[in-house]
């Protein structure tokens, strides 16, 4: 494990894991946009994330202003955004998490998973698109 990696600060933990507040990003090898999201309080917690851009370019919704001054925003430059993914026993059905994306401040290294209500997009649409 990479300690030089930051560590970012989930105020309310994530869906699911609400106990666990501190992650590190770890990047994986190859020339992916992925990263292994790592919790630092239980070793045995680690979430595969993508970039949702590079598989849906077309994806986009609007950072609320209450969320921008909860994680410090202030400019476009600061954020950074990762979707969770699935990895189910068949590799090629794996999924990412379109509906709760997980929106970080990287100057500040705070973090929250967001959940965009009135979307349309999946929390299980498709890593490998058709």
């Amino acid at each position: 494990m990479n300690v030089d990696s930051p560590v970012f600060l989930f105020d309310q933990g994530i869906p699911g894991f609400e106990n666990l507040r501190q992650f590190i990003f770890l990047e994986i090898e190859g020339n992916i946009p992925m990263r292994l999201m790592k919790s630092l309080e239980d070793q045995h917690i680690s979430l595969l994330v993508v970039s949702p851009f590079f598989i849906y370019p077309e994806y986009e919704w609007e950072l609320s202003e209450p969320v921008k001054q909860e994680l410090l925003i202030k400019t476009e430059a600061d954020v950074e955004v990762w979707s969770i993914v699935t990895l189910p026993a068949e590799p090629s059905q794996a999924t990412l998490n379109l509906l709760a994306p997980l929106v970080l401040n990287r100057n500040e290294k705070v973090g929250k998973q967001l959940i965009l209500h009135d979307s349309t997009y999946s929390s299980r649409a498709p890593l490998i698109r058709a």
